[in-house]
């Protein structure tokens, strides 16, 4: 009996140690351990031990797990502070991440998700992540809210700065517009001056008609050095030369004009207001590149350039004011005009005959380059005119002292003949307006790649065409009409 108790007894130890060996609870070998402790200790002493196991177990597990808990605690804060900015760059991710512990909300999750695949890129709206007070409690509701729905009434939005510099701008230009005040230059009164130690006196055209006319033509030999007009001359032909690689849009006075442009050259083609930019007297880029080759570019080139811009501007408006009393605040923008071989400008008027004062009161041409043969100013009416010359300004009035358009003041640009002709030329306005002498921002129409060029043609009879490196209104219809309400 002894012997099979001992026998017993280490098996039952045996069966224990397997049991915690493997990880797993034995009811046989527990019994088995019982009754042999029975036989070889008090029963008493086993429970004691067992209890004082279970206590260690308790005082090294249970720190361990509320360091868990609190640990678990943190991270979940921390995720609630978080979850709105995160929520921004990934708002189901965020609320994934908050709620991935509670199972009670996975099915809401995995809903959210595939709503969400649901939507396409362009129809997507940014999602703000929003824990209720209820998310702390066990229920966890999380609500979504489209940014867009959200306003915070306290809290105004701040422009930007660029926003700011915009309607800055805009406003001193409105301030500047009513606080402006008109000029009037009523008359030139030429005389002689020096410049880098040359003698300009100014040499009167005397009219070799009879008339009664108050249009006074003046000459000054060297008004511009060499250096000067060769400057000019290169910096007109440059800026040219890397224009012309587009093919220009070409605008017209009128439909009889096009018309008179394409029977000279010897085109039937069935022209209509469907080959017009709408909005515009321009016609369209395909037509215009077929103008191009029709017309030969028969055209003169003009550039520009203002006020303000280069340090030349100042010195020769400084010098027009010295010699002739023309004022720079009533001068406009200055042009500088190439004619090529065969080109010239048919007789016309710098000013119309009507009654607005705000128009070219006077005229200064200065040539740039001596012309072998044609390119003369001529005056037909006066029987007045003038050879290029290198430097050689002419300079004469338009309207007369009370405002009004002198028509004898019509002139012509004779064609070159054998050379080449290049002038600059100002005009100088009766009274002046805001816009006088500042770059306007160019139209939107017609529609055009940057850089394109626009050729205008004028009244048939009385103009020409002649391409320009900017654009203005007068094509506009609608600047058209708003003109000739104001007039």
């Amino acid at each position: 009996m002894a012997g099979n108790s001992k026998a017993r007894q280490r098996k039952a130890k045996e069966s224990v140690a397997n049991g915690k060996d493997a990880g797993i609870s034995s009811s046989d070998a527990r019994n088995d351990a019982v009754s042999g402790s029975s036989a070889g200790a008090p029963f008493w002493v086993v429970l004691v031990l067992l209890f004082i196991i279970v206590i260690l177990l308790s005082y090294v597990s249970y720190p361990n797990i509320a360091s868990l808990l609190r640990h678990t605690d943190s991270v979940q804060s921390k995720r609630e502070i978080t979850s709105e900015s995160e929520a921004h760059k990934h708002p189901m991710k965020s609320a994934s991440d908050a709620v991935k512990k509670d199972v009670s909300l996975s099915n809401e999750i995995e809903e959210m998700e595939e709503e969400a695949q649901e939507i396409q890129p362009e129809e997507q709206e940014t999602i703000k992540l929003e824990m209720t007070p209820e998310t702390k409690s066990k229920t966890k509701e999380v609500k979504l809210i489209p940014e867009s729905k959200k306003k915070d009434k306290n809290v105004k939005k701040k422009p930007e700065k660029s926003e700011k510099k915009k309607s800055s701008k805009k406003q001193d230009a409105s301030n500047e517009i009513e606080d402006f005040k008109a000029s009037y230059l009523k008359e030139m009164s030429p005389k002689k001056i020096f410049v880098d130690g040359r003698r300009l006196p100014p040499v009167e055209l005397l009219p070799q008609k009879p008339n009664n006319s108050s249009v006074k033509v003046f000459l000054y030999d060297e008004f511009l050095s060499k250096e000067e007009c060769e400057g000019l001359m290169k910096a007109h032909d440059r800026h040219v030369e890397e224009m012309t690689k587009k093919d220009p849009i070409v605008c017209f006075d009128s439909i009889n004009t096009l018309r008179r442009h394409l029977k000279a050259n010897k085109k039937k083609v069935n022209v209509t207001p469907l080959d017009f930019t709408p909005g515009t007297t321009c016609v369209n880029k395909t037509f215009s590149s077929q103008l191009k080759n029709w017309l030969k570019q028969n055209w003169s080139y003009s550039t520009a350039f203002y006020p303000g811009e280069s340090r030349f501007s100042k010195v020769f408006e400084y010098r027009v004011k010295e010699a002739t009393a023309l004022t720079p605040v009533n001068g406009g923008k200055f042009q500088i005009t190439s004619y090529p071989e065969g080109i010239g400008y048919k007789t016309h008027t710098d000013c119309r005959e009507d009654d607005e004062k705000r128009d070219r009161m006077a005229t200064i041409l200065v040539y740039l380059q001596d012309v072998e043969e044609g390119g003369e100013t001529k005056f037909p009416e006066l029987g007045i005119w003038a050879k290029p010359r290198k430097g050689r300004a002419l300079v004469w009035n338009n309207m007369n002292k009370d405002g009004n358009c002198e028509p004898l003041s019509i002139h012509n640009a004779a064609k070159v003949v054998k050379g080449h002709k290049y002038i600059l030329q100002r005009w100088y306005y009766y009274k002046n307006f805001y816009s006088l002498g500042k770059r306007p921002p160019e139209p939107h129409l017609p529609e055009r790649e940057p850089g394109t060029p626009r050729v205008s043609c004028d009244e048939y009879d009385h103009g020409s065409c002649r391409w320009y490196d900017e654009w203005n209104y007068d094509h506009i219809l609608e600047y058209q009409r708003q003109k000739m309400t104001l007039q």
